[in-house]
């Protein structure tokens, strides 16, 4: 699979269905006002309709919407539907990590980032490692015990990274190549040498 391909027909797809979507939203009060059904039954259906395009509109966004971008010191991040900001300052990150799960929204497998932090660096999506967070992710626990016992006196903090799809893969390969100092687990290497493999802009480099 060429994952470039992939994400321009994901983008593509995105552009249609909010399209036909804000088009459905809009024609069917007009239609039922030009056809003069204002029976009660009809007005019911109609809110009804409207906001079930509206929540599948919303879940869309919340799912697939992911911006980035590096400045050579920190990756600045944009998620969801509320544009929730993660400010990431490379040198600071510790480890990375892949989990992959089934999405209850396209019921296909994606995967999520993990990823663990020495420096919150005022960013409310970096959070406190605590327990919870160590018994639901055992393999990342695993990896903060060791690292714990190399730095006792250090305070970490992790974010998880779930929403946009297939733009996950080229983040994740510009966290590889900016955050020099973190460990990279074997499922997160796997992944990258995956997406580097299937990457226009890889592929293309070889061949020159």
């Amino acid at each position: 699979m060429n994952i470039d391909k992939a994400i321009r027909k994901q983008k593509k797809s995105y552009k249609i269905f909010m399209l036909s979507m804000c088009f459905i939203f809009c024609v069917m009060p007009t239609a039922l006002i030009l056809a003069r059904k204002f029976n009660i039954f009809y007005i019911i259906y109609l809110i009804v309709l409207e906001v079930l395009i509206f929540l599948a509109i919303i879940i869309r966004i919340n799912n697939e919407f992911l911006k980035f971008s590096y400045d050579g010191y920190k990756l600045k991040l944009k998620m969801g539907i509320r544009r929730s900001k993660l400010n990431i300052i490379c040198n600071k990150i510790v480890l990375v990590h892949i989990e992959n799960y089934i999405s209850k929204y396209r019921d296909n497998q994606d995967f999520r980032i993990i990823i663990l932090s020495s420096s919150k660096f005022r960013s409310d999506r970096m959070i406190l490692v605590h327990k919870e967070f160590l018994k639901r992710h055992s393999y990342v626990a695993h990896q903060y015990n060791k690292i714990k016992i190399l730095h006792p006196e250090k305070i970490f903090y992790y974010t998880i990274i779930k929403r946009g799809a297939l733009n996950k893969y080229p983040l994740l390969d510009t966290i590889y190549k900016s955050c020099v100092y973190a460990h990279f687990t074997e499922e997160t290497i796997e992944r990258i040498k995956y997406y580097r493999e299937n990457s226009e802009n890889y592929i293309d480099n070889k061949k020159k």
